[in-house]
């Protein structure tokens, strides 16, 4: 939620570059917060290998129909409906299974939607189920009372990539690190550091992106490191990416050999350590020592759990102001990513 329209600006960008036209589309269609829906007149067979390319989202759907879902035996009445519902695809495919995604405040899960789906479209169609070894994917999503009905074309999500070395349990999702370079709104930069690297994930994102540009990474966590250095080799970036170990306190000691024309990090959100982080002196030394490395005129995009401590960091330190600022969910929290700039020499 919160990056529809990085979403529809890259299948754009994309469809233009293969020579497709995009001529509508729609940020939350149906009302559902985190969808994106774009129209073409090119061909089904035409749109999805350029689908396929994305690296803003998870899965590629193609909708059918959207349904309310009643208070009262809500689950009889999923069931009702996709034994009602024309899916030409179940007409040609010897196997299926149901997916679902459920958001609300619900007396029922989503595997409960699942069961209910698939007797419904079995109701009608007799075929079979297999949850491993499957000819088609349906997808029945329930967000508070509504539903959505899409045949879906990924089986794995395109935003698990990165996957294959170093994972900790709180990486960045892919999909978000691919958003928050675009949301940069910036040319290909010279020189890119992340000061909270983690993974890597955003580096390996920018490296994919721009392949000119020198990437910078830091984190004060050894395993973090060694996994990002890991993850690099394994992406077969390592020569273009420079990770180091370090305390971002001392970041501009760190990188005193780098200037950076844009920060793109994911700062520790506290949920681990709780009401001990002091977030309000943690963000002022953050922005002191981003300002102290990035050349003047560049960006940085950061994500930020805490606005009130931020919005007084910086407004104290006065190094940067506010370009650009909206709000993501990301796992159940509700980050706001902030663009900022240099006020006196952008």
């Amino acid at each position: 939620m919160g990056l529809e329209d990085v979403v529809v600006d890259e299948f754009e960008r994309r469809c233009t570059a293969s020579g497709l036209e995009m001529t509508d589309a729609e940020t939350q269609p149906f009302d559902l917060n985190s969808y994106a829906l774009v129209e073409s007149t090119a061909s089904p067979a035409d749109l999805r290998p350029v689908a396929r390319q994305m690296r803003s989202v998870h899965h590629i759907l193609a909708p059918l129909y959207t349904f309310a879902v009643p208070d009262e035996d809500p689950l009889p009445a999923i069931r009702s409906v996709l034994a009602e519902a024309d899916v030409p695809a179940m007409d040609t495919a010897a196997t299926f299974r149901v997916t679902s995604i459920r958001d609300g405040e619900h007396d029922f899960t989503s595997i409960d939607v699942q069961r209910a789906a698939g007797a419904g479209l079995q109701d009608r169609y007799d075929t079979e189920v297999d949850l491993e070894d499957f000819d088609l994917e349906v997808r029945v999503d329930v967000h508070d009372d509504r539903g959505l009905i899409s045949i879906q074309h990924t089986q794995e999500a395109l935003s698990r990539r990165h996957l294959g070395g170093f994972q900790p349990r709180a990486a960045l999702k892919a999909n978000v690190a691919y958003a928050l370079l675009q949301l940069a709104r910036t040319e290909a930069p010279d020189v890119l550091l992340d000061p909270f690297c983690g993974s890597g994930t955003i580096l390996l994102e920018a490296a994919d992106l721009w392949p000119d540009t020198r990437g910078y990474g830091n984190d004060w966590n050894t395993d973090a490191v060694n996994g990002a250095r890991q993850n690099a080799d394994l992406e077969e970036v390592a020569p273009r990416i420079d990770i180091r170990e370090g305390d971002v306190w001392h970041l501009s000691e760190t990188f005193d050999d780098v200037t950076a024309d844009l920060i793109v990090t994911n700062p520790p959100f506290g949920i681990r350590i709780g009401s001990s982080m002091r977030f309000f002196p943690f963000y002022r030394r953050v922005l002191e020592q981003m300002a102290a490395v990035l050349r003047p005129g560049g960006r940085v995009v950061i994500l930020v759990l805490k606005q009130g401590p931020f919005n007084r960091a910086l407004s104290e330190t006065g190094l940067f102001d506010v370009r650009h600022v909206r709000v993501i969910e990301m796992g159940g929290l509700y980050p706001r990513v902030f663009v900022l700039g240099n006020p006196s020499n952008d």
